[in-house]
């Protein structure tokens, strides 16, 4: 098969992904890789010292690596706990997403019962470029007010004016540049590339209804309500994840050090607890069979872009958080700090499923009729000219409305889905799907709660680095039961457009929740026994005010009181945004690298400066 790329592809989209083994990525500073992998396994200490150590090769942590790295003055490391799946065709071809749910690349973490009564799935990515190769590519900021309450709860210089340049920073809008869009950015931003004929019924059906098109969701000149195309992160049919679009730039840099299946253990601070300072990062390979620790160079600072699960999870590791919670846990406190792993959110999601009396929903375009392969024809637009129905992630369609007139902001996202869940909470199809199985043809409508009330925390079960987090309360735990009332008109919603005149020759039966679920009692039960993630975890390590006992940093991402860290990923946010996150956590890496690169040249932070030191040679 190495020799016939389609066969290859067949293989890949209709069976099982063989792992293969986790590479290490090659280090100019360093030396070879392989060979320095032998050295340090074989029991010597790595004992360079760095100007920047990025814990987590994510979504920030690959636009860290590239902005910074390109002064070459700085000396940067970056460790990544998962692999380099670049070239892997489960990260390339958007399709295939469903591929990587519980592979090696995905930390697969579940919630904790409680304020619901089962456990919740969260995918979360374990490779370079993060959940950035895991999510489902909508590129979408919020709105401008979304970025204002960031600044009115204490995140000073985080408002919609001052964050807005570093969107158009890092972008390279297919439409042109514009007020609200960049160019020549290493992150390509197009419309949907692929329209399913169930796709466009329900755009539709939207318009049946009088809800107005909006053509673009991240134009904050206008409502984000209406529905229409979501702009996604893709080149020429091709994912775009942080890696390709900012690591991948800076390969090749000498300065710039990366290591992959290193997992980080904790930060080693010294001076007390008076003013701790880390001064180093204790890191094992993925055999765990030795700990080894790299050393931060004079004023220098480690970067914990590890992700909203784990970011607060490293720091109570490392004495960093509630008191009482380290001393249960027999860890030595270095900073008292009870805001971390605090206030963790996400998008709380149900669907609604219909089945259609019509094969040609997505699955239909992709496989063979009847059977669990990939049709050859759909394979061999892809590999020929990057098109046709493996460019599609599904959920491309939808919009935003408030769900009572007397809101300011949309509380509701629907994701229209031309495929049918095999369950409520969709799982299982991808599971399915992924494994090559047939599907029945149908169609989903996805309601996301895009401004949830509720959030919840994230605590340590036990004092080892390799033991998943508890993760409690996330779903469903604010007083009052907006998130509910959400959810329930949402479901409401699809049951309408559904019934409109766009979909009369595609409507099957309802098969989720199903037709004699029809009270509010009985949706609301069927909310709370099917609520599923929306892949969008924020805030438990959120910045904010002095006076906030609860902020973890100040505005300039540094950890209070503990002098050389900062953390920079989504776990940084106030609150979450109304809509996918992993473009407000590339725009504030890109301010992160602003402040970090200012306060070592001596000078305010220039959005202007750090594009010029990015694009150096």
């Amino acid at each position: 098969t190495a020799r016939n790329p389609m066969l290859t592809l067949l293989v890949l989209l209709a069976a099982p992904f063989v792992c293969g083994a986790i590479s290490v990525s090659s280090c100019a500073q360093c030396g070879s890789s392989r060979a320095q992998l032998r050295r340090l396994r074989g029991g010597a200490t790595m004992t360079e010292e760095y100007d920047y150590v990025i814990v987590g090769g994510g979504s920030a942590g690959c636009v860290l690596a590239n902005r910074l790295s390109a002064d070459p003055a700085n000396r940067i490391l970056v460790l990544e706990a998962g692999g380099d799946n670049g070239g892997d065709l489960r990260v390339r071809v958007p399709a295939a997403l469903p591929k990587l749910f519980r592979s090696e690349c995905d930390w697969d973490y579940e919630t904790e019962p409680g304020s619901i009564e089962h456990e919740v799935y969260l995918c979360r990515g374990k490779l370079l470029g993060g959940s950035s190769n895991t999510n489902v590519m909508l590129y979408h900021r919020g709105t401008a007010a979304d970025h204002d309450e960031w600044e009115a709860a204490g995140a000073e210089g985080w408002g919609a004016e001052e964050v807005l340049p570093y969107y158009r920073m890092h972008e390279d809008f297919q439409g042109g540049e514009s007020q609200y869009h960049g160019v020549g950015g290493g992150l390509a931003v197009q419309d949907v590339p692929y329209q399913n004929l169930l796709s466009k019924a329900f755009l539709k059906a939207a318009g049946q209804m009088g809800f107005r098109a909006n053509s673009d969701f991240n134009d904050w000149s206008a409502p984000q309500e209406g529905f229409g195309r979501y702009k996604v992160m893709q080149r020429d049919g091709e994912r775009c994840s942080a890696q390709s679009s900012f690591l991948a730039l800076a390969k090749g840099r000498t300065n710039l050090c990366v290591r992959t299946g290193a997992h980080v253990t904790r930060l080693v601070a010294t001076g007390g607890t008076a003013e701790p300072r880390v001064t180093g990062v204790e890191f094992t390979f993925t055999d765990g069979s030795e700990v080894h620790m790299v050393r931060l160079a004079p004023g220098g600072e480690a970067l914990l872009c590890a992700g909203s699960i784990q970011s607060p999870q490293l720091l109570m590791l490392s004495g960093i958080g509630p008191c009482a919670h380290l001393e249960e846990k027999g860890i030595r406190v270095v900073k008292d700090l009870p805001g971390v792993g605090e206030g963790l959110q996400d998008h709380p999601a149900v669907l609604v499923a219909y089945e259609s009396t019509k094969k040609v929903c997505l699955t239909d375009d992709i496989k063979l009729f009847g059977t669990g392969m990939t049709n050859p024809l759909t394979t061999a637009r892809w590999l020929l000219a990057r098109k046709g129905p493996l460019t599609s992630v599904a959920c491309d369609h939808g919009g935003f409305f408030r769900t009572t007139p007397d809101l300011e902001q949309p509380d509701l996202q629907v994701r229209f889905v031309p495929a049918l869940a095999q369950s409520p909470s969709g799982m299982s199809t991808l599971v399915k799907y992924s494994q090559g199985g047939s599907m029945k043809s149908g169609f989903s409508t996805q309601l996301i709660a895009c401004r949830p009330r509720s959030s919840g925390r994230v605590r340590l079960r036990d004092s080892h680095h390799h033991t998943k987090p508890l993760l409690e309360d996330v779903y469903l735990s604010a007083e009052g039961d907006d998130d509910v009332k959400a959810l329930r008109e949402g479901i409401k919603l699809a049951r309408k457009l559904v019934d409109t005149e766009a979909f009369d020759n595609f409507r099957g039966k309802e098969v989720y929740p199903g037709a004699a679920v029809r009270t509010n009692e009985q949706i609301d039960a069927y909310i709370r026994s099917s609520i599923h993630s929306a892949n969008a975890l924020t805030s438990s390590c959120r910045m904010g005010a002095a006076s906030d006992p609860m902020a973890v940093l100040d505005p300039e991402l540094r950890v209070r009181g503990v002098r050389g860290l900062r953390v920079v990923d989504a776990s940084a946010m106030p609150q979450i945004i109304g809509g996918q996150t992993c473009a407000p956590t590339l725009m504030l890496a890109e301010k992160a690298a602003d402040m970090i690169l200012s306060k070592r040249a001596g000078a305010s932070p220039s959005v202007h400066a750090v594009k010029l030191a990015a694009n150096a040679v």
